[in-house]
């Protein structure tokens, strides 16, 4: 197999995300991003095109995650692709973590699309798959609040929830 740019930027891309995952530098894409791009060339040498690459797999999570809806009692049939792509472990654990509610149906689509993105370009160990699947949930359970927008409404008057502890 002739190895293009595109793959080597892909597989930087993996080592931009495990590094993201393994510093929690993740929790700086919502409200410091051009911080972080300029931390990650600057100070780690990654390129930038390596780093958008990066970006844009995690735009599903943070932007698409409140218009996404599933029903609670949808089943889960998989594709050709994802049975041959996704460790049994993986999914397994997916569906593990989904029985015992640790993750809602929205979270567990989240991480099959992340992670089936990924294992349908590259064919990772199992090992740095784990280690992104775990840095992702991580990332879905502590940075929730950034991922779900409400509405305002249009009055002056209206209550909006707060996260500050007075």
């Amino acid at each position: 197999m002739a190895v293009t740019k595109e793959y080597l930027i892909g597989k930087k891309m993996i080592e931009i995300l495990q590094f993201l995952f393994a510093t929690d530098r993740d929790g700086l894409l919502y409200n410091n991003q051009d911080n972080l791009v300029r931390e990650l060339i600057n100070e780690y040498n990654f390129q930038e095109a390596e780093i958008k690459q990066a970006l844009a797999w995690f735009e599903p999570i943070m932007y698409e995650k409140s218009n996404l809806q599933l029903a609670a009692s949808s089943i889960r049939s998989f594709s050709n692709w994802e049975e041959e792509c996704l460790p049994k472990k993986i999914i397994n654990q997916i569906f593990e973590w989904e029985n015992t509610h640790a993750i809602d149906v929205v979270e567990r689509e989240i991480l099959f699309d992340r992670l089936g993105e990924l294992c349908l370009d590259w064919q990772l160990p199992q090992d740095e798959l784990q280690e992104i699947l775990e840095g992702l949930i991580y990332h879905i359970q502590n940075y929730k609040q950034h991922t779900l927008e409400f509405d305002v409404p249009k009055s002056p008057f209206y209550w909006a929830p707060s996260s500050y502890i007075h």
